[in-house]
């Protein structure tokens, strides 16, 4: 059986990720998808081209990369490249999604947990509602009040609005207001090096 040629940028993601999971096996699908198994668990990686956009989607059910604390290697894989400048490139300029989200989409998300946990122990994460590359709707509730956060991963800055039912308590629904402004801009300064 001959060798299925696939794209360097995928080859090397797939190397990388099967490097960090022990005894972890490749089976090359087809010239763009790539399956990585570890025992009864599978990692799909499948690379889409739009004109010189290359984005790699990978799906991973059992949260693999989470576990093997593979995503910010995989944020900045361009860095562990040195001696080849073309894949280097094409590396720093793929987008990575996992899941759905894009990496640093997927760490924004985490912090938008972490600073309500730190804001106030009346916090509570609910469910993930929608994700797009980019962005994502999330449930929360504050007390007994639930209510919508919508976060954008823009280039230029992190966008965080929140959602209440007019029912909401007006003194409540400032609290939370005001604490969706703090949030946003400790993302905007940690993510995006600005105080939007």
């Amino acid at each position: 059986m001959t060798k299925i040629q696939q794209d360097p940028v995928l080859g090397y993601i797939v190397d990388l990720i099967k490097d960090a999971i022990a005894d972890a096996k490749v089976e090359q699908k087809s010239e763009t998808v790539a399956i990585i198994k570890d025992g009864n668990d599978s990692i799909q990686i499948e690379q889409t081209t739009e004109g010189s956009n290359i984005s790699i989607h990978i799906t991973d059910k059992k949260e693999i990369l989470y576990s093997e604390d593979l995503l910010e290697p995989l944020q900045d894989i361009h860095e562990s490249v040195k001696s080849d400048a073309k894949l280097k490139a094409a590396l720093q300029k793929a987008t990575i999604i996992v899941n759905g989200l894009s990496i640093e989409t997927e760490f924004i998300f985490q912090a938008v947990k972490d600073s309500f946990d730190t804001l106030s122990t009346s916090y509570e994460f609910v469910k993930i509602i929608e994700k797009r590359t980019n962005g994502l709707t999330v449930a929360f509730k504050f007390g007994d009040h639930k209510f919508q956060l919508d976060v954008i991963n823009n280039p230029e800055a992190v966008k965080v609005t929140a959602e209440f039912g007019s029912s909401l308590d007006a003194k409540i629904s400032k609290t939370i207001g005001t604490d969706v402004a703090k949030v946003e801009s400790a993302l905007n300064k940690l993510f995006k090096d600005s105080d939007l």
